[in-house]
C-alpha cells in the first residue's frame, strides 16, 4: 500500500503538533515531585474526613495497611462506624517533618481535631506519623500512628 505526499505530510504534521502539545504539557505542567504527591495525598485525606467520605478514605490507604492495631479492612470498619457516630469532623494538621527516600515516606503532623464542635478549643490535639509506600507510582499510606489523648466521655455525645 503507497500513501501520497499529501498524506503522508499531513499525518506526520499531526505526530509533529501532538509532540508539540505533549512538550508543552509537560513544561507547563511538570510532573509532581514525591514531596507534592505525598502533600496532596495528606490533603485530600483530610478533605476525605472531613467530608466523612469513606471511599475518599480509604483510596488513599494501602492494601498492605497494617498499624499493628487495624489492617485496611479493620480501618474501614473503624472509619465507617466513626463517620455513623458524628455529624461534623474538622481537622486542622500541621506537617512538622516529611522524609522521602526511593519508595517510602515518613511525615510527621500535630493535629488539632473538632467532633460536633464549634468551639474555638479542639476536641482533641494529636502528634502523628504516618508511613507512606509508592505503589505503582502513586503514594499511599501503609501505616499511622501517633500520641492519641485520654479524650473525656462527654467529647463524643453519641457514644
Amino acid at each position: 500500500m503507497t500513501i501520497s505526499r499529501r498524506a503522508f505530510l499531513l499525518i506526520a504534521g499531526f505526530v509533529l503538533l501532538g509532540g508539540i502539545i505533549v512538550a508543552l504539557g509537560w513544561l507547563t505542567h511538570p510532573p509532581k515531585s514525591d514531596r507534592q504527591q505525598i502533600v496532596k495525598l495528606l490533603e485530600h485525606t483530610e478533605r476525605a474526613i472531613e467530608q466523612r467520605d469513606l471511599s475518599g478514605l480509604m483510596k488513599a490507604i494501602s492494601e498492605d495497611y497494617d498499624d499493628g492495631t487495624y489492617t485496611k479492612r479493620e480501618l474501614r470498619r473503624a472509619a465507617l462506624a466513626g463517620f455513623r457516630e458524628v455529624r461534623t469532623i474538622r481537622i486542622t494538621p500541621v506537617l512538622r517533618r516529611l522524609e522521602v527516600s526511593d519508595e517510602e515516606a515518613r511525615a510527621d503532623l500535630d493535629v488539632e481535631v473538632w467532633i460536633d464542635s464549634d468551639s474555638p478549643q479542639p476536641t482533641m490535639q494529636v502528634a502523628m506519623w504516618v508511613k507512606l509506600s509508592k505503589d505503582s507510582g502513586r503514594w499511599l499510606v501503609t501505616s499511622a500512628g501517633g500520641d492519641w489523648p485520654n479524650v473525656p466521655e462527654q467529647s463524643f455525645p453519641y457514644q
